[in-house]
């Protein structure tokens, strides 16, 4: 039995302990919340030097009023290299419909521009070597992907590999 201050501290400490770890995996999980029960995440503004054109800039804001899909990625990551290229033919087929953000992080710039080459991406490419914005988006392992609507509110998150039916998800998204 627990007496006086260390057990009512232990108690403290273990109900701290349940809290974090039920906000932790709402996190990790994307919890959706339901409708109307809050609000939804917004994501986070960025701009990052753009991959392979020197001097510009690709920024989260530009695209306001706008769905987006934001995609971060790295070219030594292994299941990227089975899902950007699937990004990359949703990106042409939907000509330019839907946008797409590429987030290279953790990585060199001659290896992110082979990697994007071969995967045949014509979206927009942010490189993040220091990976400050993922860091800032939450994302310890790629690839992750982030549904936002056009209010830039996070209405999906994917952790790992997009598939097919993920990028589905984007019709939802434009009606949001």
């Amino acid at each position: 039995m627990l007496s006086g201050r260390s057990g009512r501290a232990r108690i403290a400490l273990a109900a701290t302990a349940v809290v974090l770890a039920v906000a932790a995996a709402a996190l990790l999980t994307g919890g959706s919340p339901r409708s109307g029960s809050r609000a939804l995440p917004t994501a986070k503004n960025f701009t990052l030097p753009a991959l392979g054109h020197p001097g510009q800039h690709l920024m989260l804001a530009a695209y306001a009023g706008r769905p987006v899909i934001v995609n971060f990625f790295a070219s030594w990551c292994v299941p990227c290299k089975k899902e950007t290229p699937l990004l990359a033919r949703f990106y042409r087929a939907e000509h330019g419909r839907v946008i797409i953000l590429g987030v290279d992080s953790n990585d060199t710039a001659a290896a992110a521009l082979r990697f994007v080459h071969a995967a045949g991406v014509t979206y927009p490419v942010g490189f993040d070597p220091a990976a400050a914005t993922a860091a800032a988006y939450g994302v310890i392992a790629i690839p992750q992907t982030f549904f936002l609507n056009a209010h830039h509110r996070v209405v999906k998150r994917v952790f790992g590999a997009v598939t097919t039916k993920d990028l589905r998800t984007v019709t939802a998204v434009r009606g949001q």
